[in-house]
């Protein structure tokens, strides 16, 4: 298994990372449960995984100073890790940062962030990237159209439901800033690249 692309900045490795432990999680999961049968091809792409995974760790410690999860000081439950090293950073920090930092900027392009029905960036970070609806009944991992609500593109609500929802929780002038957010979404995803 390799990338098209070999990763080059610390959002790219994290991306890269993430995706790899999801598939294998993913497939270990389908196996466990019977949804798929074990064979040698699952097995070699399984392993292949886990070996680029790894390299991919690796790589992060000697480009951007991530100290490897095996060489993590180990510490009991409610005590205060040590501090890393100067100009260095734990993995599961490095992570953490860089968990926060993806989601922020996935969120920050989604209309979602300038409704007042959502539960807010810290929810998503918490569900792994899931959109953080407090009106949707259920589960949505991406919007089809970022400027757009879910709950209009599904047509459940119309443009006029939707705003009058925000209204009952918000000032006018919240709702402003939503329907603001939503043109400048609009405007940047169908500007013409010069």
């Amino acid at each position: 298994m390799e990338f098209a692309k070999q990763p080059e900045t610390e959002v790219e490795y994290w991306e890269a990372i993430e995706a790899l432990g999801g598939y294998i999680w993913r497939t270990k999961h389908d196996l466990a449960d019977g949804r798929m049968t074990s064979n040698d091809e699952i097995e070699k792409s399984l392993q292949s995984a886990g070996q680029l995974s790894e390299r991919l760790v690796a790589e992060i410690g000697e480009k951007f100073g991530i100290i490897h999860p095996k060489d993590c000081p180990k510490f009991e439950f409610g005590q205060t890790p040590p501090l890393a090293p100067e100009e260095k950073t734990y993995y599961w920090d490095w992570y953490k940062r860089m968990k926060q930092e993806v989601y922020r900027k996935e969120y920050e392009g989604l209309i979602c962030s300038a409704c007042p029905l959502s539960t807010g960036l810290e929810h998503m970070v918490a569900l792994g990237g899931v959109i953080p609806c407090g009106v949707w009944k259920g589960t949505i991992y991406r919007l089809r159209i970022p400027y757009q609500c879910a709950m209009i593109d599904n047509g459940d609500w119309s443009e006029k439901k939707l705003h009058e929802e925000i209204g009952k929780e918000v000032t006018q002038s919240a709702l402003a800033q939503f329907k603001n957010k939503e043109k400048e979404l609009r405007d940047k995803l169908t500007q013409k690249p010069q």
